[in-house]
């Protein structure tokens, strides 16, 4: 099993930054291999297969690694499972680059030209794969942090208002009621009942639970709306 940490680094992020550079490096080296000729010298060769044998152990290792991850901290799975997928696709880019490399050393032949096909789209599904899987953990540990360093909202206690106080707020232009033990300044809904003035009018200053009840109990928008002018409750 992979050590969670390495001389106290997270083994985890550490070893994908290999896989993120190398994998993708190599097959981009793959394909330019593949599509043009001049740049199969023997460095290129060795330079190309070497970095996709480190990158395909890194690819091993990564995947490990997050298994160990995710037995102390939350991974997300559709991040392991990109993982995995391109552990496999790298896998198998390197079996085909294999084969294509020995087939380089051979006469040209129709075996050739199936299997440098072969390598230059699963070239391109290595490369998709990395995305993938790199942007599903980059999401996931962006998203973890944003939902730590966003506090949840804090709603305020509602102020206790004593009905003495109510009654001093009742005229039209400074109308106070109380309704069902909560304060409500109405005086911008005198203007805007759909009933007209005189119903909020004669709440104000008092507690109106009574008259509001017969005329709207169980009614959701007369509720509704009174509730978007609550200031407080009754104390």
């Amino acid at each position: 099993m992979i050590p969670e940490f390495v001389l106290g680094i997270p083994a985890h992020p550490l070893i994908i930054h290999a896989v993120v550079v190398l994998l993708p490096l190599s097959a981009i080296g793959m394909i330019a291999m593949i599509l043009i000729p001049p740049f199969r010298g023997k460095v290129q060769k060795y330079f190309v297969a070497g970095t996709l044998v480190i990158a395909t152990g890194s690819a091993f290792l990564a995947t490990e690694s997050g298994k160990t991850l995710s037995m102390v901290d939350s991974v997300s799975e559709y991040h392991q499972e990109w993982g995995t997928r391109t552990f496999y696709a790298a896998l198998g880019l390197t079996a085909l680059s294999a084969v294509w490399l020995w087939l380089d050393t051979k006469p040209a032949s129709i075996y050739k030209r199936i299997t440098g096909i072969l390598v230059v789209v699963v070239s391109l599904t290595v490369i998709t794969t990395t995305i993938l899987a790199g942007h599903s953990g980059a999401e996931s540990v962006w998203l973890e942090d944003t939902d730590m360093a966003v506090p949840t909202a804090v709603i305020p206690p509602k102020s206790t208002i004593s009905l003495s106080e109510v009654a001093l707020h009742a005229t039209v232009d400074d109308c106070w009621s109380v309704v069902n033990g909560n304060v409500y300044d109405l005086t911008q809904w005198i203007n805007e009942h759909p009933g007209g003035s005189g119903p909020v009018e004669s709440m104000c200053g008092i507690d109106a639970s009574t008259p509001f009840n017969n005329q709207h109990n169980g009614q959701g928008e007369p509720e509704t709306a009174l509730a978007s002018f609550q200031i407080g409750i009754l104390g």
